[in-house]
């Protein structure tokens, strides 16, 4: 890793004990190449966790002002979205509770105030709402009332997908606010099915409403299998980083016995590593050892999913940065599931280029038209 990237890993954190400042302190007093560090930070998506710590370090004047004042601009705009997300997903859980549904949130804001205390500090772009299978009629019925409705041109993972709903859209004086509703928080062809996680959920407050969402085992669960469909980003494991940190009575025994259950061991094992490795999270060494992932696939997925792809360099402008996840199939349990993931993912690539080459067309037609008239 070079400097930047060490700066990065040290500084998206919401607290650093002595020896991680004392680090920290030493690479920004020895300089960095800045402007790579904005663009790592935002590739990450974690300017405003890092530009929080830079600003609490008492070497701040070595930090050039303008970036400062550029992260300064980040941390308002993200509290500000947040601020409207969070009101949103109020309306939205009190309307559901209205129509007898029970939801569930989950990601975003609700992990700003139970990891990070904080709506500044960590991004959101939606609302995760989860709600029993047999209750999404209701859930539908209620969201539509509020006003909220799916794009007039579905993306091909929404037309695609058995689950969440397509993508809920509401415009709203702050801005077009969108929302997902789940009735599941992944497909079972990749993780086992958890029917229990509604008898385990707890209730957050937020802005002084009651709220209920995952339990911290199956928050750390969630993330950990969430990480494996999604980009390779440092924000994903700064969420894990920050619930072992602030959950010293996460009940470990219960988290290695899920994840067996839920075939789920290698998922885990990933997240919790790279939390421990490059942010400092105090994972007991036992919990890795109890995961039971062998020594040749934690090779494997470090250059698949690791530190080694997460920082792999890339050409200025490239913003993916990933490897084809068909790959990401490895981080699954058992050679009989992975195999089956192999096998379905070419049929959905090629399922995926008709669709498009259908859609280019169907608005050829209409711009056609369009013009025509």
């Amino acid at each position: 890793m070079d400097a930047e990237q060490r700066i990065l890993c040290l500084a998206a954190r919401t607290s650093l004990d002595a020896d991680a400042r004392s680090r920290l302190t030493a690479l920004v007093r020895a300089g960095c190449d800045w402007e790579r560090l904005w663009y790592q930070a935002h590739l990450h998506e974690v300017v405003p966790l890092v530009t929080a710590t830079l600003q609490s370090l008492d070497d701040r004047d070595r930090v050039p002002g303008t970036w400062l004042a550029r992260g300064e601009r980040r941390l308002v705009a993200t509290l500000l979205r947040n601020s409207a997300l969070q009101d949103e997903l109020l309306t939205a859980v009190a309307a559901l509770r209205s129509a007898d549904v029970e939801p569930l949130a989950v990601k975003g804001i609700v992990l700003s105030h139970t990891l990070y205390r904080s709506l500044s500090l960590r991004p959101a772009a939606d609302i995760d709402v989860l709600v029993r299978p047999q209750e999404r009629p209701a859930a539908r019925h209620a969201l539509r009332t509020l006003g909220y409705g799916h794009r007039a041109q579905l993306l091909f993972a929404e037309a695609h997908h058995p689950y969440p709903d397509p993508q809920y859209f509401r415009a709203t004086r702050r801005g077009e606010v969108c929302l997902e509703l789940h009735h599941a928080l992944w497909h079972p062809r990749f993780f086992a099915r958890d029917d229990g996680i509604f008898d385990r959920a707890v209730v957050v407050e937020l802005d002084g409403a009651a709220v209920r969402t995952l339990s911290p085992e199956d928050t750390l669960l969630h993330l950990a299998i969430h990480r494996t469909r999604s980009p390779l980003r440092l924000r994903l494991v700064c969420d894990v980083a920050e619930l072992v940190r602030g959950a010293p009575a996460l009940r470990w025994d219960e988290v290695l016995q899920r994840a067996r259950r839920l075939r789920a061991r290698t998922a885990v094992h990933t997240a919790l590593s790279l939390a421990r490795d490059h942010l400092g999270a105090p994972v007991p060494a036992e919990v890795l050892t109890g995961l039971q992932v062998g020594e040749i696939k934690r090779r494997a997925l470090e250059h698949i999913c690791g530190a080694t792809a997460m920082f792999r360099p890339a050409p200025a402008g490239e913003l993916r940065q990933q490897p084809h996840l068909v790959l990401r199939a490895l981080e699954q349990d058992g050679a009989a599931r992975i195999a089956r993931s192999l096998a379905r993912a070419l049929p959905r690539k090629a399922q995926r280029q008709t669709w498009q080459m259908r859609q280019r067309a169907l608005a050829k037609v209409a711009s056609s038209r369009t013009h025509a008239g």
